[in-house]
């Protein structure tokens, strides 16, 4: 009897295209949406909904399994699965979204104006590149080791597969920045600790959390001219003032900025590899930036842009 009764409430389904469980989903959910399945409705058994759908329970279970994790139905104990009572009476059709007005054409956001405006220039940039071939950090695919890089790979991953589920610190896994403290200690000569080194996930990550912190609206940030358009359009989106500084034939010109900006606060530079031109930042310039931002309490971002890659010489430090 209760049988008859349930299915005699339900209505009419018909599944459409796709794998069963999805459109059985679809159908349902469509129902609870379009008020043919009312909030607090019965639904029948899901042997019972799989007889009436001549599809497998399986897909049945599936489907109910993904609508209940929704929110769409409930489950009483004993007593068999509803339609969530707080879906609402009077509820848009599900296919009358193209109804919904979802256009923001005329809609604007509140984007810092800096930003917005190096952004568009980036994307006028790729656009007049296209495909290039000497492209700007993109190495010779031909020659990378790929059949080294897979086995040491694998050795790597049987030493820590177990470790993935652990939390790690925030400030990188540990063993990789207690190598990175051993090598800079014996080939820079940084008296450093494991504490004192944070590993991201590039130059771009680390410019944009030294603005996090360092930087304020209206600060002034000088880097070379030309240089990395990245790193001006971080620090623009910081609200900071972005000074270009000439280079010549000793690198960028340190007495310009302290002549000309001595009020800036943080320095941005390459100076073992000038970036776009190349170069190399002289030693009596490195000393000079040195003692000004030690006396005068300025901050120095030195992006060390290909410092590790020499041919047939030894690194520049």
């Amino acid at each position: 009897m209760a049988r008859s009764s349930v299915s005699a409430d339900f209505p009419h389904l018909v599944l459409p295209a796709g794998t069963i469980k999805e459109a059985l989903y679809t159908v349902l959910r469509d129902a609870i949406l379009d008020g043919r399945l009312r909030a607090g409705a019965k639904l029948p058994s899901s042997r019972m909904l799989a007889e009436m759908m001549s599809i497998s329970r399986n897909s049945v279970l599936a489907a109910l399994d993904r609508l209940l994790d929704e929110g769409y139905l409930t489950t009483q104990a004993c007593s068999g699965t509803y339609v969530s009572p707080t879906i609402p009476d009077q509820v848009i059709k599900v296919q009358a979204h193209n109804q919904i007005n979802f256009s923001i054409k005329d809609q604007k956001l509140d984007v810092n104006p800096n930003l917005a405006k190096d952004l568009a220039q980036w994307k006028q940039q790729q656009l007049a590149r296209g495909k290039q071939i000497f492209h700007v950090g993109v190495g010779c695919v031909d020659l990378f080791p790929h059949q080294l890089w897979g086995k040491l790979l694998n050795q790597a991953w049987k030493k820590t597969y177990h470790q993935l589920g652990q939390a790690h610190d925030s400030q990188g896994y540990l063993p990789l920045r207690q190598a990175v403290c051993r090598y800079v200690q014996s080939t820079r000569g940084l008296n450093c600790t494991e504490q004192q080194i944070l590993i991201v996930n590039g130059t771009q990550q680390a410019l944009h959390l030294t603005a996090y912190v360092l930087l304020q609206a209206q600060d002034y940030v000088c880097l070379d001219e030309p240089g990395y358009d990245a790193a001006r359009a971080i620090f623009r989106s910081f609200g900071a003032n972005v000074h270009p500084i000439s280079s010549d034939q000793e690198g960028m010109n340190i007495p310009e900025i302290i002549q000309q900006y001595p009020y800036t606060k943080l320095v941005y530079t390459t100076p073992s590899h000038q970036f776009p031109i190349g170069g190399t930042l002289s030693l009596s310039r490195r000393l000079e930036l040195l003692d000004w931002a030690a006396h005068q309490q300025k901050w120095i971002f030195e992006d060390d842009y290909n410092g590790e890659f020499r041919y047939g010489t030894r690194d520049i430090r």
